[in-house]
């Protein structure tokens, strides 16, 4: 019995280290596109990230902080966190998801939130930990995704014994395990440029000729646009302080497919970021509606970068779901469909509040959610000549299958 239980431990713990690493490769492939250099996996940041997401959820919470004294408690931070699984340093980031499927999904969500983003498309770190948890039973947390990122180069400085004080040098505390390890600050400013210098000096994102991007953003913590429940997917540029210093923008404009221009949208900057989290190098455009699946979009963008003119046009593609898509904007809608299809309804939102709630079926439809105005229906084997009603908010579909 004991050698049967070692045996599918070990399983499990191959079967997790393949998710993992699939995951990273997959992230991997997002920031080598974007121009940036790989994160190397590392498997002190990987127990940090699995512990927060066990505690998450056994607790049934979301965020980045835990509660000292409750069960699975392993620190109240990222940083106390990752110290407490053996790692050097305190200068972590960290991303979150809950109740996403994969690893794939949760990647996915995290780069269409504007600031999470950021974190993944982050210039200074070049090392991740990743660690998932899911559950079967019925709750209101059924899953979490955590992702710990860190600096190979300040981890070595922390594991540095002491650097000798001279007068006139200015001295980082409280950035190692032991807080008395002071770190010259010219030292760490060229650890982190060492690591900035082998990324892109400009990075965009979606990067040029991207396919399959998801057309939506709903929400974030906190929320870029305050009070929105959907709008379009953000376009972002990201200007390397490896080589930049001061950046003031000229020009920032998406178009549809046709030439026109989606004049809706918000462009976020250091300046007018409420939440205090881009830099002076970060600008992010905000479609206030959502894009349309299966559509090539064109921006632009110009700016005065350390007195030179930087301007750049490119081209991404927005994903098309699989299965024939039906674009639902009537309060009533009637379909033929054909027996056993598999079909994609996209209620396009009425507003920048306007996600579907509960839906309700007759018969044996089966659906899932695509997204939080998608939904991927298959239709049953029989014909029916009075046809399926499913409803959606204050919206209804017939579908007569033939």
């Amino acid at each position: 019995m004991l050698r049967l239980v070692v045996v599918l431990l070990l399983t499990f713990g191959t079967i997790e280290a393949k998710e993992n690493q699939a995951a990273l490769g997959y992230l991997n492939s997002i920031r080598q596109d974007a121009g940036l250099i790989k994160f190397k996996p590392n498997k002190k940041l990987d127990k940090a990230a699995k512990s927060h997401a066990n505690y998450l959820l056994r607790q049934q919470k979301n965020g980045h902080y835990e509660k000292k004294g409750w069960k699975g408690y392993t620190g109240k931070t990222p940083s106390d966190r990752v110290l407490k699984a053996g790692y050097a340093s305190k200068a972590v980031m960290e991303n979150i998801t809950v109740n996403t499927k994969t690893f794939h999904n949760s990647i996915d969500i995290l780069f269409a939130a504007i600031y999470h983003r950021f974190v993944f498309l982050n210039f200074d770190k070049d090392e991740i930990g990743l660690g998932s948890t899911l559950s079967k039973k019925k709750q209101r947390v059924i899953s979490s995704f955590v992702y710990n990122i860190g600096s190979t180069a300040i981890a070595k400085l922390c594991k540095t014994s002491s650097f000798f004080m001279q007068n006139g040098v200015y001295y980082m505390q409280n950035l190692c395990k032991n807080s008395s390890n002071l770190i010259p600050k010219d030292l760490y400013e060229g650890k982190k440029n060492s690591v900035r210098r082998k990324n892109s000096d400009l990075v965009l994102y979606p990067y040029p000729d991207a396919k399959n991007i998801p057309p939506v953003f709903y929400t974030e913590n906190p929320h870029p646009l305050p009070g929105s429940k959907v709008s379009g997917y953000p376009v972002s540029v990201q200007f390397n302080p490896a080589f930049y210093k001061k950046v003031k923008l000229k020009k920032f404009r998406l178009f549809d497919a046709e030439g026109k221009e989606i004049k809706k949208s918000k462009i976020l900057t250091h300046s007018n970021d409420k939440h205090h989290r881009f830099t002076k190098l970060q600008f992010a455009l905000m479609p206030l509606k959502r894009l349309e699946y299966g559509t090539m979009y064109k921006v632009e963008f110009e700016a005065v970068a350390d007195g030179k003119r930087v301007k750049k046009s490119w081209e991404f593609t927005t994903k098309k779901p699989k299965g024939t898509l039906h674009k639902i904007t009537k309060k009533k809608t009637t379909l033929k469909v054909k027996r056993g299809e598999k079909i994609v309804l996209y209620f396009e939102p009425g507003s920048n509040k306007d996600i579907l709630g509960r839906i309700s079926v007759t018969g044996k439809l089966v659906t899932t959610y695509l997204d939080q105005n998608t939904l991927l229906v298959t239709m049953p084997n029989k014909r029916s000549s009075r046809g399926y009603t499913l409803k959606a908010g204050k919206k209804s579909v017939t579908l007569i299958t033939y």
